[in-house]
Formats: C-alpha cells, structure tokens, sequence
C-alpha cells in the first residue's frame, strides 16, 4: 500500500520532498521517492534514478492505494523504456476511480525499450504475479480512463492483455482500440470463436471512467468459461477450450503498441487504471456493479451461488511459491485447499500473508471430490470428451509405449566391458547402451556392476520414469528409476553356449499439482541359447519377457463438468508379453550371411488375446 505524507525530510540532510511514497514497509531507509509531476510519485533509490534501472533484472514493484485482491504488486515490462514519465503511481489532480490514487501510462512517440525498438514497437505495461492454470475459477476486474485519447492508423494498441508466462507466449485475451470501433476485444486459441466484439464504443471512449469485469474458468477443454461485464452490462458469455496447454496465464495492462512505427503521427496516449483486483468470487472483486444472483458467488451459468472456500484456500497456496514447494514436497495426503485452510489458519494469519482473511477460518470445506478408479485396459477406445480423450488416451499411449516396451530398458542391450580385471573372469564392468541417437548420444544410462566368472551384477540410474521422460499432462516431478541386471553366462562346449538376464527397475517421483506416480516396480527376463554343430552354421533359439510393470498406479487431478476428481489408474496390465524365436544363420562366405528367423509374440504390449507371428529371410554383407 503506498501512503502520501507531506513535508517529510529524507536522511536529514536531503531537501524534503512534498510526496513522499513509501512502496514497502520493509523497504531500505535509503529508498526514496521524488516528485516529477503534480501528484505524480515514483519509487526511487536514492543511489540511482529508478527508471533508469534495467527492467529485466531488477523490476521496479507498483501498487496503489485500495489494493489488488490476489494479484499482489504490478512489476514493470522488462522492455517498458527507461524514462521517468511512462507509468507512476499518481494523486491529487489525476483521474481517480476510488481511492486517493490511479496508475497513470503515458506513450510517447519515439520511446522504447530493449527488442520492442528493433521492431518498431512501443510500450508502458505493467505485469501481475497472481498467475491462473487449468481448472482455475477467477475473477478480475478494473477501471479505465483514456484522456484525451488520440487513436492510430493502422496500429491497434493493446490496453490489456491475458497471455501465457511459458516460452510460447499464447495470447488468449487482449483488449485492443480499434480506430474504428473502439475498445474491443480478441480472442485466439479460444475454442470455436471468430473475429472481436466492441466493448466500449469509439464515441464513448474519452475521459470518463468505465467499469470492467472478467470471469474465466480456464480449461483445455469444453468446460471453460470466459465473461465480460463493461459499466455492469454482460458483453461477452462463451463456453468452451479457452486455454491450449497448460503454461500459466498471466494479466498484463497498460499501452502496447506493435509496430507502431506503421502510424507515421503516432500521437501521444494517456491511460489511467484504478482499483484493479483479482479474487476467487464475483463479489470479492465488484466494487461498481453487481454480481449475477444477488451479490453471491456467481456459478458458471452467472446464476449466483455460494461462496467457494475450497477454490480460496487453493488459490492462497497458489499465491506464494514457499507455500506451493511445501505444499509438493510433503502435503500430507491432503487436498490444496486443506492444506492451504490448515496453513493459513494456523501460521498464514499471523504471518499476515496476504490472500485472505481470519474469518475464512470460520466453517469448514467441502472436500467430498469422488476418486475414480481404473486400469490401463478399462480406458481404451473412449473419446467423447477432455476427461476421456485427454487423460484416458494420453495413459493409453504412456502404458504401451513408456513402460511396457521391452526396449526400454535390458541390459543384453549394452555393450559390456571390463574395465578393472582382478584375475580371468573377475572384475569391474561397465555396460554402454548400443541405442543411441544420430549425433551419438547415449540415450540410457551407463550400467557399472562386477564380473564372477559366468555371473554379472549390474545397475545404473536415469533421471526418468523407467526410460522415458515424460511431458505435458505426464510431467513427472523429478523422475528417478534405479535399474538392476543378474547376467548368467554359460558356454557348455565349444559349440553350445547360454546366456540368460534378469531386469528390475524401480522408478518413482515426487508428486506434482498434476499427476502422482506410485513407486512402479518392473521385472523382465531374457535367455538366448546358441548352437554352432559347424563352422557355417548357427543355430539361436531365445525367450524374451521384456520389461513389465509389476505394480504401481498413477493419480491424476481432472476436471470433469467443473470439479476435480482423483483419477487413480493401475499400471499393472492383464496379459504378460513373452517373445519366443528361433533363427538359422548359414556363412555364404566370412563376410556374408543368409538368416532365416520364426518369430512369435504372446500378448503383445501386455494385452491378452494380442499376438503376433511373423517369419523372415534375409541377406547381409559386411564390406570391410
């Protein structure tokens, strides 16, 4: 909150200041502030004019008077530009919506900063850490004044914007002024929705105050929502995907111009916020018009309803990234929004952290979210809609492909050598995968064990969930898997030899907001027999049971038809995969060979009733 004092001397010898705005209580004694309009007040450190300051590293912080519900303190664009006029914290004679203060933006032509020049851009913005993710219920709101408001040729200047934090950038909402219409606003990667809608007309654009208000409930699916009210009148009411994956959405404000440099006037713009908030229920962020059914908490429909004090104490935990890696690294077996109403009630209110308040402590939540139950099998060939599509064909795909592939992870894929000989036969081995990319990276980990004449001890260690690095809706937390192999080598004669492995691996990770998995335990075995009865002749007949999961499951948080539900899904397959072969190889010559193979497959990817035979001839040369 920043407080205006009058005459205040700073560090007695400096001359004293008419305002005199104090950003932080805990800020350093030689933070100071100077007057560079008539009740215009900025930050600044008394070493160094603050708009001076690299942006990108050290951000200067804003809020004003009335606060800012859960978004926090604004931060300054990283590529605003390094002049004492683009935005301020202002009083006195400036608009004002409520309050004693307003956020003032001012564009000048010719000003930029960073990569915005290179591009013929122009920008003031100011950003929000209070950050929404699928399945998020939120409500925004704020008040804007143009004054004086010249629009541009040819250029649609952005006075707000809902974008994505992650490398893509995804802008899924932004407001722009149209030269011909006025403020309207645009939507991308919003499911089924062309073109833009007038929110304010041109005519009714200049100095006075309009009220706007947004409720979104972003999803990647069918279930979003996403409305706007402007001066108490519902503009916009759609359903349906509003969000494209799940990189955290973001609010920025002020004036952005692109390429602005296509308007050779590019007029100077003015631009006044106020009383910007963000919150969990309709009620928590109107101050100028009234929620859908009565004042309550409006549903998604904008019938009205009751508060929601599970989504309050979700978005407390969300609020503060201390509380979000406490709450991963040991929540308990509670839900966010236990977690969050046990946090905060008994150490959050006296650590006056911000979000909520003591009388939130009051009552109790209604936690009663069913857990669905399944296995890998019960979820093929479902599409009909993001609960079954997304979640259901992505375990699908992770079940068949991920752990269940006998080529995983074995170490008769390695390449095996003695690197420290005790005497014959006995020593230290390392195991170097033969699978490796183009470039020659080493895709599986290297293997380190000990040799006892015809037995080898192995094991190694991967960073993944049993050779595979999941991403998106599988974003593993930390992946670990530790890998074990008992080799036996047997060579009876000079022409019958035996080789047989035994793979174990067990993989984990911490949980994550998303998925949980449960520690996997995996087996699989693998026996070759060869058989030389000539110089030209080789006979292999081989048992393969590759890599299966023995036990563990998967817990997955979804959102079916607007409330979460605990998908918990066995990764423990009905059928067990066994491959049987038999090859005759014949030497045409010592650098030619003719290989004859039958090859069967019981239950093939671990599926009953799915085998596979095939048989095969082939020709190879080695051209020395």
């Amino acid at each position: 909150m920043i407080t205006t004092r009058l005459g205040y001397k700073v560090h007695k010898k400096r001359l004293a200041l008419l305002g005199f705005s104090q950003v932080m209580a805990n800020v350093h004694v030689h933070a100071v502030c100077i007057v560079l309009l008539s009740g215009l007040v900025f930050p600044l450190n008394a070493d160094a004019n603050w708009w001076e300051q690299d942006f990108q590293t050290n951000t200067i912080r804003w809020s004003e008077d009335n606060g800012s519900g859960t978004w926090g303190k604004f931060w300054t664009h990283g590529l605003n530009p390094n002049v004492p006029w683009h935005v301020g914290v202002v009083g006195g004679n400036h608009p004002r919506r409520a309050g004693a203060q307003s956020i003032r933006f001012e564009r000048r032509t010719g000003y930029c900063g960073g990569a915005d020049c290179d591009g013929g851009s122009e920008r003031t913005e100011l950003g929000t850490d209070g950050w929404d993710r699928p399945g998020d219920d939120s409500w925004y709101a704020w008040s804007i004044y143009h004054q004086n408001y010249r629009f541009m040729s040819g250029v649609a200047p952005q006075h707000g914007q809902f974008k994505t934090m992650g490398a893509a950038g995804h802008q899924y909402a932004f407001f722009n002024m149209d030269e011909h219409r006025g403020m309207v606003i645009n939507f991308d990667a919003f499911e089924g929705w062309g073109g833009s809608k007038v929110l304010i007309p041109k005519g009714q654009i200049n100095n006075r105050w309009h009220d706007i208000r947004v409720h979104a409930k972003w999803s990647t699916g069918s279930d979003g929502v996403f409305q706007i009210w402007v001066n108490g009148v519902l503009k916009v009411d759609r359903r349906g995907r509003n969000m494209i994956d799940a990189d955290p959405v973001a609010f920025r404000f002020g004036i952005y111009a692109p390429q602005a440099n296509r308007d050779g006037s590019r007029p100077t713009q003015v631009v006044y916020y106020d009383e910007l908030m963000r919150g969990s229920s309709c009620q928590s962020v109107s101050q100028f018009m009234s929620c859908p059914g009565g004042g309550g908490t409006p549903s998604a429909s904008g019938t009205g309803g009751s508060g929601d004090k599970n989504a309050d104490f979700a978005k407390y935990v969300d609020m503060h990234g201390d509380l979000i890696a406490a709450y991963n690294q040991n929540s308990a077996g509670k839900s966010k929004a236990d977690w969050g109403k046990w946090h905060y009630c008994s150490y959050g209110k006296n650590e006056g952290r911000a979000g909520l308040t003591p009388a939130n402590c009051a009552g109790g939540l209604n936690t009663n979210n069913p857990a669905i139950n399944t296995t890998v099998n019960e979820v093929e060939g479902h599409r009909s809609d993001r609960f079954t599509s997304e979640i259901t064909d992505g375990v699908k795909r992770f079940s068949r492909v991920a752990i269940l592939n006998g080529n995983v992870f074995s170490f008769k894929d390695y390449q095996t050598v003695t690197a420290y000989e005790v005497k014959k036969n006995r020593g230290l081995m390392l195991g170097f995968s033969k699978n490796t990319d183009p470039d020659g990276t080493v895709r599986a980990p290297i293997g380190i064990g000990w040799l006892f004449d015809n037995v080898a001890i192995m094991a190694a260690n991967d960073n993944s969930m049993l050779g595979y690095k999941a991403a998106g809706i599988f974003d593993f937390k930390d992946p670990d898997t530790t890998y074990l192999g008992l080799g036996f080598r047997q060579r009876f004669s000079d022409t019958l030899a035996l080789y047989s492995d035994l793979i174990y691996a067990f993989g984990r990770s911490r949980p994550g907001e998303l998925v949980t998995m449960s520690h996997v335990h995996a087996l699989g075995f693998a026996s070759t027999l060869h058989y030389l009865p000539a110089k030209k002749h080789k006979f292999s007949f081989s048992l393969d049971i590759p890599l299966r999961v023995e036990s563990g499951s998967s817990q997955f948080i979804v959102s079916q038809l607007g409330k979460l539900h605990q998908l918990n899904i066995d990764l423990t397959p009905e059928g067990r995969q066994v491959d049987l072969g038999m090859s005759y190889t014949y030497a045409l010559t010592q650098s030619s060979h003719f290989t004859a193979e039958l090859r069967h497959s019981n239950e093939v990817d671990h599926r009953q009733g799915n085998d596979d035979a095939r048989a095969v001839v082939k020709f190879s040369r080695t051209f020395q």
